[in-house]
């Protein structure tokens, strides 16, 4: 999934055309042989038109009822104008929102609540998570850097 955010700090969404029609962040499957950067990069011109650089990871999602894996990448359209347009046939709506719907899947939930705070309603997903710090970590305790034990 892609977090990709205006000048507004408004965040891109895309709504879902079939099955639930949920506000989720552009993103999807990776294809066979396929990179995670490329995969992003195809999925996020896919449902919204847009071309963009990706950036850091910032979180991870374990959906263990899903036995499936989501991670968050920041992402930069390569155009300073960002104009999103709907391409995808899977894909009803996109835009930037400043709050995140009440239909959002449980994903989006999530990741809004762990990148902007909480959400209204917290999600319920039985999922083991990480997020990343905001700032990288440069400094390391001077136990951090001694070997460990050998094992006996």
């Amino acid at each position: 999934m892609a977090w990709i955010e205006d000048a507004e700090q408004r965040v891109l969404l895309v709504r879902q055309a079939i099955g639930l029609r949920l506000w989720t962040l552009p993103g999807g499957k990776v294809k066979r042989g396929e990179s995670l950067v490329k995969a992003l990069k195809r999925e996020v011109q896919e449902e919204t038109g847009l071309r963009v650089e990706i950036g850091s990871l910032l979180g991870v999602l374990d959906r263990r009822d899903k036995d499936a894996i989501t991670l968050l990448f920041a992402a930069i359209p390569n155009k300073p104008s960002v104009k999103v347009k709907q391409k995808e046939k899977e894909i009803k709506k996109v835009g930037f929102q400043a709050a995140l719907p009440k239909k959002a899947s449980p994903s989006a939930k999530y990741f809004w609540s762990a990148r902007k705070g909480p959400v209204k309603k917290p999600t319920k997903i039985r999922a083991s998570t990480h997020q990343f710090p905001a700032t990288p970590v440069t400094e390391q305790s001077p136990t951090a850097t001694k070997s460990p034990r050998p094992m006996r």
